[in-house]
């Protein structure tokens, strides 16, 4: 998780300190939503709060390149002294292609991009697997998947330079893995 967020901060510094015009910088935006997300891998399910944290370039009027980072969702629950407890967590790093059409109060968009999720989960009694035979009845799961990723947008311009942000999302990957994903957030640009 922190590699990730490492990667997404030296994405959004070296973006900016290399737009050396104010064209260039024009076309920067950044993003941060919040919202919920749906995780499943093999028989493992998660539904927790999701964030993410973008940033982007407009190359045309039309298209935009965009790189986020999601904490697609974790939880640290039960009791192991009852060995029934889960220790998971889903991140991924994306980078995608916004399809846009303008309006009179904001852009409609579409988002298609590729995923890698980063999917761990610790578990007594919400996985099936084979027993191991030094920690009887634990199962886990410590996967990077690849991932498609399909989204439906509509940011709604507030301000010359903000707006909000609506989003809805499908990623797909390796593993059986699947997210579905609802946010709302706020788009800012540079």
């Amino acid at each position: 998780m922190k590699l990730y967020l490492l990667i997404v901060i030296s994405i959004f510094f070296s973006s900016t300190g290399f737009s050396g015009s104010a064209h260039a910088q024009n076309n920067l935006y950044g993003t941060f939503s919040l919202g919920l997300a749906q995780n499943e891998i093999e028989s493992y399910e998660l539904d927790k709060f999701s964030y993410k944290l973008g940033i982007g370039y407009q190359l045309t009027p039309q298209w935009d390149l965009e790189a986020s980072f999601q904490g697609l969702g974790a939880e640290n629950a039960g009791d192991t002294a009852q060995q029934n407890f889960d220790v998971s967590e889903f991140y991924g790093l994306s980078v995608s292609a916004l399809g846009k059409a303008r309006g009179q109060y904001g852009d409609l968009y579409y988002r298609v991009g590729v995923m890698m999720v980063d999917a761990q989960v610790q578990s007594i009694g919400s996985l099936v697997c084979v027993p191991d035979p030094l920690t009887p009845g634990l199962c886990s799961i410590d996967e990077s998947v690849v991932a498609g990723v399909l989204g439906l947008g509509f940011d709604l311009r507030i301000f010359q330079s903000t707006m909000v942000r609506f989003e809805v999302e499908h990623i797909q990957g390796q593993e059986d893995y699947s997210a579905n994903a609802a946010y709302i957030g706020v788009r800012l640009n540079f």
